[in-house]
């Protein structure tokens, strides 16, 4: 298997590996004013609540990339139900979960270049030894789901790179990128 690596148009350095990007927290909690947010949020790596209703677990969602073995990966947010996302916090900690039954929630976190991202239905399958959950789009004709199916290219994976590390953005996402609910994503480490 070839090892992937590109050239940034940007900053002109060779990049090496499959980046993966995520967001601290699920889009909601960038709706609310930073003065409430202790009040009215609880935030940790993994959940987090807002205002006592509503619920979030953190997972992974990964794309295949053509020609390659390994996926692009980007940590987002899954709304679950009250009884799930308790029932999420209590196996955080088992080893062994991955047979448990996968949890139905609306994925909450937006990316880049893919356009209404958000409340797009979602499965958390379990994994084991610490790893965090997978995140599985329902299959639908959703650009994101359809990615997540078939995979992208190596010109896509650069396109999101470049956008997330130096805010190039092809197209119209400037748009999408400069809303006031664009939550910040960064590499993840």
């Amino acid at each position: 298997m070839k090892n992937f690596e590109f050239k940034c148009s940007c900053c002109i350095e060779i990049h090496k590996g499959i980046p993966s990007f995520g967001t601290e927290a699920p889009l909601y909690y960038y709706c609310i004013p930073n003065n409430e947010l202790e009040e009215r949020t609880f935030l940790t790596s993994d959940t987090c609540v807002i205002d006592d209703t509503d619920y979030f677990v953190k997972g992974c969602l990964e794309i295949p990339v053509d020609g390659y073995g390994e996926q692009f990966s980007y940590n987002g947010w899954v709304s679950l139900r009250e009884d799930n996302f308790f029932k999420f916090q209590d196996l955080l900690d088992v080893v062994e979960r991955e047979n448990q039954e996968p949890m139905i929630g609306w994925f909450s976190s937006w990316i880049y270049p893919f356009e209404d991202t958000e409340k797009l239905k979602a499965k958390i399958h379990f994994r084991n030894n610490g790893m965090r959950p997978f995140i599985e789009l329902e299959p639908t004709d959703h650009p994101l789901a359809i990615a997540q199916k078939d995979g992208i290219s190596v010109e896509k994976v650069i396109e999101i790179y470049e956008c997330y590390v130096h805010g190039v953005e092809k197209n119209s996402a400037r748009q999408h990128l400069n809303a006031s609910l664009r939550p910040t994503a960064s590499p993840v480490v």
